[in-house]
C-alpha cells in the first residue's frame, strides 16, 4: 500500500472522492502513522482542521491488519464512530475492492436490548401503558444488532430492558445465542479492525486488571485515539469508583417487582433508611460540587463512615437471604435473584470503596444535581492522576498506540498532554492546518472590555458587545460561553433585542440545536462545553464565532483543586503546568468551529481584554491560527461587507 502515491494529486483518493483537495499535511500524518506502527512505536499527531485525519490514520490501520494483527480505533462521540463506519470505511472499501478487511462497531452494554430483561419486565411495562411497548415488540423481533440508536423514539423504561452488568446470567441465560450483546463481541473477535469509544476501551482495560480472562475487547496489536485530548478525563471516570442515591431505591423498586418471592422486610427498610441517611448528609452541601471535608470535619466523617458500613453491612444480609431462595423448577426466578445479588455485591464494593479506599492517590468528593423534577447526588472516590494507571495498563502494553486530535499541544509542544496521560517515548507529529487563515479569518478582541467578572454590569456588557458583531455578521453566529450562567445571562439580555431565531443549548437536543440552525440561514446559537468542539457546520450559515472568555477551568471543582495541589505539593506551577495549557487546548477547540474548508470565511471574537493586557495572552495568541487581528468593531463590519 503506496501511501504517498494514494494521497497525492492524481492518487486514488482525489479519483474517487468529489471535491478532494490535496494537502500534504494529511499525507506526512499518514506516512507517520504507518511508520509507528511498522516500528512497534507509540506517535501523539496534532492534525490541524481541515488535515483529514480519519482517513490519515485509516489508511495506515487497514494496511497494519491486512499483517493480520488487529487494530481498535476509539473515538470519543458517538457522532465520529457512525463516520467512521457509515462514511469512511466505506469509501475505503469501495476504491479498494480486493481489500479483505472486517470492520466491527462496539458500543457499551446499555446500548444493547437485553431480550432476558424485556422478556421478564414485559407484563410489567405493558401495565404502566406506555404507548411505545408496541413499536418496542416490533422492533425486538426485526432488529440484527438490538442497538438503542435504531429506535426513532425515546423510551423512558430502557435501563431496565438493556444488557446490564448486574442482571447478565451470560452463556447459562436462555437467550445467549440470541443475545446481541454477545453477537457484537463475536462480531468484534470476527474483526480485523474494531471501532469504539474512549469508556469501553477503557473500562475494558480496567475489567482486565482485575480478571484478565474477562476483558470485553479481543487482544488488539495496536489502538488508534481519535479525538485523544478527552481520554485523562475519561479515564478519571473509569478508575474511580462512583454511587448515586437513586442505585438503593432502584435495587428496592427491582426486588418489588419480582413476583413470588418475599424478603425480610424490615432489611428492606433499615437499607432505604441507610441510604436516605448517607446521602442527607451531603445534600445540604451549598455547592453543587465538594470535598467531602468542605462538608463534614473528621469527627462527623467518622459518624458518616458508620452509616456507610452500616449500609454494607444490611446489603450483605440481603445478599445472604437472596442466595438461600429455592429456585428449583423456577428459572425466571432464579435470572432475577442472581442479578439482584450482583446489585448487591455492586453497591456493597462501591460503598466500601468509596468511604474507606486508600486515601493516597485519590480525593472523595460529591456532586448534586437539583432540577425541577428530580434531583440526585453522586458520591465518588477518584484518582488524582491516571498517568501512571495508563502507563502500567497500556502504554507498556500494547505494540502501538497513536494518540490524534486537532488540539494535543499547549505552547507547541507536546509536553502537557504526555504527562498528563503518562506517555513518554513516542513519535511526535505536528501537522498545521491547510487553510489559508491569514485571508479567511479576522480575529476580534475588544480592548475596552473589563477583565471577566460575575457582575450584573459585566454581563451588560458582554451582551452588548455580541449585539453589535452580530449584527455585523447578520447573525450566522456560534455564541461560546464557558457557563451555563454567563449564557442564560446573555441570552435573557439579547433574546427581544435581535431580529434572528435564537438557539440556546438545554433547550432541545444538540442535534436538533444545530438542525435548527441550518435552517435558519441567520440564526445564533448559544452554547456551552459540548459545543465548542465537534460540531462541523461548512459553509455561510456559521460565519461567525464569539467566545466570552479564556476557557480556564473552574479553580473551585473539586478535582481542578486536587490535582492544583498536588502540583503544589510537588513544588510546581499550577498555572503554567495545568491551568494555562488546558485553556489554550480548550480555545483552539472553539476557534476551531469557524473555518473547516478552504473556502469558509469569518471572524472569531475573543471577548477577554486579558489577551491584550497579560502578559500570558500573548502566549494564547501566538498558538491560535495566525491571521489578522483587530481591535474595532468597524473592521469587523467591513470584513463582512468585502464577504458579500
Amino acid at each position: 500500500m503506496n501511501l504517498k502515491t494514494i494521497f497525492g494529486p492524481d492518487g486514488l483518493i482525489a479519483q474517487h472522492l468529489p471535491g478532494y483537495e490535496f494537502r500534504p499535511q494529511q499525507r506526512e500524518a499518514a506516512l507517520g502513522i504507518a511508520r509507528a506502527l511498522a516500528s512497534k512505536k507509540h506517535c501523539i499527531v496534532e492534525a490541524g482542521t481541515g488535515v483529514g485525519k480519519s482517513l490519515a490514520y485509516l489508511l495506515p490501520a487497514i494496511g497494519h491488519a491486512q499483517s493480520g494483527k488487529k487494530v481498535v480505533i476509539s473515538t470519543h462521540t458517538l457522532y465520529l464512530q457512525s463516520q467512521l463506519m457509515t462514511k469512511d470505511i466505506p469509501f475505503l472499501q469501495q476504491i479498494f475492492p480486493d481489500l479483505r478487511m472486517k470492520t466491527a462497531l462496539m458500543k457499551g452494554r446499555s446500548n444493547y436490548l437485553c431480550l432476558n430483561s424485556f422478556d421478564a419486565e414485559l407484563s410489567q411495562l405493558s401495565l404502566i401503558g406506555d404507548p411505545n411497548i408496541s413499536r418496542l415488540q416490533r422492533w425486538s423481533l426485526e432488529t440484527e444488532t438490538g442497538d438503542v440508536s435504531e429506535l426513532d423514539f425515546n423510551f423512558s423504561g430502557w435501563s431496565d430492558i438493556c444488557a446490564n452488568q448486574d442482571r447478565c446470567r451470560r452463556n447459562q441465560c436462555r437467550w445467549f445465542y440470541k443475545c446481541f450483546y454477545y453477537k457484537m463481541r463475536k462480531l468484534g473477535a470476527e474483526a480485523d479492525i474494531i471501532v469504539t469509544n474512549h469508556s469501553l476501551f477503557l473500562n475494558d482495560l480496567a475489567i482486565r486488571t482485575a480478571d484478565s480472562n474477562s476483558g470485553i475487547l479481543p487482544d488488539y496489536s495496536a489502538v488508534i485515539f481519535d479525538e485523544a485530548h478527552h481520554i485523562e478525563d475519561v479515564a478519571t471516570k473509569v478508575f474511580g469508583v462512583e454511587c448515586n442515591m437513586h442505585e438503593v431505591p432502584g435495587l428496592v423498586a427491582r426486588i418489588r417487582r419480582t413476583r413470588d418471592m418475599t424478603l425480610n422486610p424490615q432489611r428492606i427498610q433499615a437499607m432505604e433508611e441507610m441510604n436516605d441517611r448517607l446521602f442527607s448528609a451531603f445534600t445540604g452541601s451549598r455547592k453543587p460540587e465538594f470535598f467531602f471535608s468542605d462538608v463534614h470535619d473528621q469527627e462527623n466523617l467518622e459518624q458518616v463512615q458508620g452509616i456507610a458500613s452500616s449500609l454494607s453491612s444490611v446489603l450483605d444480609g440481603l445478599h445472604a437471604e437472596l442466595a438461600d431462595k429455592d429456585t428449583t423448577g423456577a428459572p425466571e426466578l432464579a435470572d432475577r435473584i442472581d442479578g439482584l445479588q450482583r446489585m448487591c455485591e455492586r453497591l456493597r464494593d462501591q460503598i466500601t470503596e468509596i468511604f474507606f479506599g486508600p486515601a493516597e492517590g485519590h480525593f472523595r468528593w460529591g456532586e448534586r444535581f437539583a432540577g425541577h423534577k428530580s434531583s440526585n447526588c453522586y458520591l465518588r472516590y477518584t484518582p488524582l492522576s491516571v498517568a501512571g494507571i495508563l502507563r502500567d495498563l497500556l502504554w507498556d502494553q500494547v505494540d502501538t498506540a497513536v494518540l490524534t486530535s486537532a488540539t494535543l499541544t499547549s505552547s507547541g509542544k507536546f509536553s502537557y498532554i504526555k504527562g498528563r496521560l503518562g506517555l513518554t517515548q513516542c513519535v511526535e507529529i505536528m501537522e498545521d492546518s491547510p487553510f489559508d487563515f491569514q485571508s479567511q479569518c479576522l480575529l476580534y478582541i475588544p480592548k475596552n472590555l473589563e477583565f471577566p467578572s460575575e457582575k450584573p454590569a459585566y454581563a451588560d456588557s458582554v451582551a452588548d458587545e455580541i449585539e453589535s458583531i452580530v449584527r455585523s455578521s447578520d447573525g450566522r453566529a456560534f455564541l461560546l460561553f464557558t457557563s451555563y450562567r454567563m449564557m442564560n445571562a446573555v441570552f435573557e439580555r439579547l433574546i427581544g433585542r435581535l431580529p434572528y431565531v435564537m438557539l440556546k443549548q438545554g433547550d432541545m437536543s444538540n442535534e436538533l440545536l444545530v438542525e435548527e440552525f441550518l435552517k435558519n440561514t441567520q440564526a445564533c446559537l448559544f452554547g456551552v462545553h459540548s459545543f465548542w468542539e465537534g460540531v462541523d457546520v461548512r459553509g455561510e450559515a456559521l460565519s461567525c464565532v464569539v467566545i466570552d472568555k479564556l476557557p480556564f477551568a473552574a479553580p473551585d471543582t473539586p478535582t481542578n483543586r486536587a490535582r492544583v495541589d498536588m502540583i503544589t505539593e510537588e513544588g510546581g506551577d499550577w498555572f503554567t503546568q495545568y491551568s494555562m495549557p488546558q485553556a489554550q487546548m480548550r480555545l483552539k477547540q472553539g476557534f476551531g468551529r469557524l473555518i473547516r474548508t478552504s473556502k469558509d470565511r469569518g471572524v472569531v471574537a475573543i471577548l477577554d481584554s486579558r489577551l491584550l493586557k497579560k502578559m500570558y495572552g500573548r502566549e494564547f495568541l501566538r498558538f491560535l491560527p495566525q491571521c489578522p487581528i483587530t481591535h474595532r468593531i468597524e473592521d469587523v463590519r467591513a470584513f463582512f461587507l468585502e464577504t458579500e
